[in-house]
């Protein structure tokens, strides 16, 4: 996990994947809250509204039941008795439609099955009731008629008492939905704040390990801009910018050696130089020996050979030198190549380096087009929002026009009157949870536009590393320019150095035409002054070839002066 956390791709995704990976599960999380408060909201709803319509349609039907019972007991008509009979049979249909309801309790199911007993006891007693006023024995049938009334107050009073408990369980899961959405609510918050913690962690990580190398990073160009060459520790960095790290000190390390190796070499052509000076100054010393001798030919040809065998060695040891000058020319011009050839590598690994931030630049752009999508598809939760809220808009009116109707219908109407007051409140607890919902989403897209605006911060952070990588290029231009100027003066030093041997080559052929003329003794005094004028003028093309030699190692010395290793 380490080594891919250690480049800069990877941090930009890792911060951006934690982020998005939060926001989803957010949103997920605040979807799954409003559907299932929705569902839950929806069910109670349908639950509470048929519990009131059918505890109102039995309370309706009883009291009608017994006005109808109690008219016939009155004032007997056909009528009345059809009206009797057909509330008793709605009595009975709203008591099995209210049985039929799920999720009904034992203790509930045991108060409608009393009811339903009770309703055929007050049916029975006034069906009795009934038959003794048909039978004319009036007296009997209101006394029977009398013993009806109770159980027809308690059934009324145990549909009041089931109208009421259910609706008390309606706030009680009211109660309950409003804490799984507090809870939701939290765990939402939660996931959110642990995802922006941990992208603005990577970010902030990400853009400290982007700067301050990329710092350190424009130090060391500068220092090898000015020539100074001493190693440079770079200290850990991410892999893109360690490539480039790495490229630099090995150029620093190849060009300190290849400054220190024409530093070298040039003071040991200076060595040379100095060297070839002094023999053209015993050359010039022997040339005098060797008009002296003219004078006086006669004083023996044994001191005249012994004269040109010193010379002899003296030329021997200038060739050396000029050879080895020669060497050291062709050294250095091949030391200059391999410069240039390396600065020229180089230049194409900071090249490719460039390219792979190039490269880094087009991750992080993807990066905040995925953000800025994000933040778009969050608007879609803002509607999903307001269906919500007009469902809990419609709901509350509803229950408005249930609580209405409830008051119409007067002391009938009182348990559907709690039940459209429950109704309300869910609704208007489902309204606020809606809008605490919208105001979460609203924070959530404003953390967005943040990472969005990090993103952008990063982007410029990525453009900074780029100039430093140009710069970086510019230097190694500089660098082979300069070597190039080493190519031409060690150029122009094999020049001279092969010059140099050419005239040493044509000293050695006049010495031995010398000591040919001094073992024949038959060269004439105007031959040996010939010679010696020979010798003198070649004498003094030597030293200025030295003297030039000289100049052009300290030329290169200058031109390697400026490097600091």
């Amino acid at each position: 996990m380490a080594l891919r956390l250690s480049t800069l791709r990877a941090r930009i995704l890792l911060g951006s994947g934690a982020l998005i990976a939060g926001i989803v599960v957010t949103a997920l999380l605040a979807l799954s809250s409003l559907g299932a408060l929705r569902r839950a909201v929806t069910q109670e709803t349908a639950v509470l509204s048929q519990v009131s319509v059918l505890s109102s349609g039995i309370l309706a039907a009883a009291f009608d039941e017994v006005r109808a019972a109690e008219l016939y007991l009155i004032a007997p008509t056909p009528q009345t008795r059809v009206q009797f009979a057909r509330s008793a049979e709605e009595t009975y249909d709203y008591e099995r439609r209210l049985r039929a309801l799920p999720r009904l309790a034992e203790a509930q199911r045991a108060a409608i099955a009393r009811i339903g007993a009770l309703q055929q006891r007050v049916h029975a007693a006034y069906g009795y009731a009934h038959a003794l006023e048909d039978l004319g024995r009036r007296e009997r049938a209101l006394a029977a008629g009398v013993t009806a009334r109770e159980p027809a107050s308690e059934m009324m009073r145990l549909v009041r008492s089931l109208s009421t408990g259910m609706a008390a369980e309606a706030e009680q899961s009211g109660a309950a939905l409003l804490v799984r959405a507090n809870e939701r609510e939290v765990l939402v918050w939660i996931v959110l704040v642990l995802s922006v913690v941990l992208a603005a962690g990577v970010s902030r990580a990400t853009l400290r390990s982007v700067q301050v190398p990329t710092e350190r990073l424009g130090l060391a160009v500068e220092r090898f801009s000015g020539g100074d060459l001493r190693p440079v520790h770079l200290g850990a960095m991410p892999r893109e910018l360690a490539v480039l790290g790495d490229a630099m000190s090995r150029v620093s390390t190849t060009l300190r050696s290849l400054v220190q190796d024409v530093v070298a070499e040039s003071e040991r052509m200076s060595s040379t130089a100095t060297d070839l000076s002094a023999v053209s100054e015993e050359l010039a010393a022997t040339a005098s020996q060797i008009s002296t001798a003219m004078v006086d030919i006669s004083q023996g040809a044994e001191k005249q050979v012994g004269g040109g065998e010193a010379a002899r060695g003296a030329v021997e040891r200038l060739a050396g030198s000029a050879t080895a000058n020669a060497e050291l020319a062709r050294r250095v011009a091949e030391r200059g190549q391999e410069i240039h050839h390396l600065a020229a590598r180089y230049q194409r690994d900071v090249a490719a380096a460039a390219k792979a931030l190039l490269d880094l630049g087009a991750v992080v752009q993807q990066s905040a087009s995925q953000v800025d999508e994000l933040d778009r598809r969050s608007e879609s939760i803002n509607e999903f929002v307001d269906v919500i809220k007009q469902i809990s808009s419609q709901t509350n009116l509803l229950a408005l026009n249930a609580a209405i109707e409830a008051a119409r219908a007067g002391e009938r109407g009182v348990g559907f009157a709690v039940v459209a007051q429950e109704v309300r409140e869910l609704a208007d607890s489902s309204g606020s949870a809606a809008e605490e919902v919208a105001e979460h989403i609203r924070v959530v897209r404003q953390q967005v536009s943040q990472v969005a605006e990090t993103m952008a911060s990063g982007r410029l952070k990525v453009r900074g590393v780029e100039e430093v990588a140009q710069g970086a290029a510019h230097a190694l231009e500089a660098i082979a320019a300069s070597v190039a100027e080493v190519e031409a003066a060690a150029g122009q030093l094999a020049d001279a150095a092969a010059g140099n041997l050419k005239l040493v080559e044509e000293i050695r052929a006049v010495l031995g035409q010398v000591a040919a003329a001094a073992h024949a003794h038959a060269s004439a005094s105007q031959q040996v002054t010939a010679a010696a004028q020979e010798q003198g003028a070649a004498t003094q093309e030597m030293a200025a070839q030295a003297s030039e030699l000289s100049q052009a190692a300290q030329r290169l010395r200058g031109l390697v002066k400026g490097f600091r290793v």
